[in-house]
């Protein structure tokens, strides 16, 4: 049936939306929207897909993920960023994303991710998954190597606190704050506050939190 298969396009970038509306044209199935307004009632003959540039905000608790899955349950999420964002996959998929991928894969592979969130209800870009899987291993790691104190300061910091209020909460000097960032950063063998904050979202649901 054309027409059956419903795209909401919510973004924030005029030249992706015309890649995408050019990659999207070829295939009849498909029925572009461009406001959740227009999104489909809830009906097992339809198909409905969000694609977005929107990410959870940083440092406050607005998730405009969370207000598209809370309103449209059963409309899946694709969120497609920039790469120097890829360290917020998992935030964005516990946010209430089903896919992640990236501005700069191609008209090809950015088909694919359509076509697989249709068919499984979920698409990641394949050059994230090196990420997905070292931070997956590193879930036990964490605790393993990481002294309680440690443990606190990643948490604090991948939570977004400047290295004064860490030392407040922790009862030590900002040079002692640094000094421990730089032996969690050697432990875990990462190089970047991204690195941290991806790993921690990766373990919400282990002892850390």
């Amino acid at each position: 049936m054309e027409g059956n298969k419903y795209i909401i396009l919510l973004l924030d970038d005029l030249s992706l939306e015309k890649k995408i509306k050019e990659v999207l044209s070829g295939n009849r199935d498909y029925k572009l929207l461009f406001s959740l307004d227009d999104a489909p009632l809830q009906d097992d003959s339809n198909a409905a897909l969000v694609i977005t540039t929107l990410l959870p905000s940083l440092g406050d608790n607005y998730n405009p993920l969370y207000e598209i899955t809370r309103k449209f349950s059963w409309i899946n999420i694709l969120v497609i960023t920039e790469p120097e964002n890829s360290f917020r996959i998992f935030e964005t998929f516990k946010a209430g994303a089903n896919g992640f991928c990236l501005k700069s894969e191609s008209a090809k592979e950015f088909a694919h991710h359509v076509d697989t969130m249709f068919k499984l209800g979920n698409s990641v870009s394949m050059s994230l998954l090196p990420l997905m899987v070292k931070n997956f291993q590193k879930k036990s790691i964490v605790e393993e190597v990481l002294t309680v104190k440690e443990i606190n300061i990643a948490k604090e910091l991948s939570a977004g606190l400047s290295y004064k209020m860490i030392g407040e909460r922790v009862g030590i000097s900002i040079d002692g704050v640094r000094f421990h960032i730089q032996k969690i950063y050697r432990k875990l063998e990462i190089n970047s506050k991204g690195e941290l904050i991806a790993l921690f979202l990766s373990n919400k649901d282990s002892n850390m939190d």
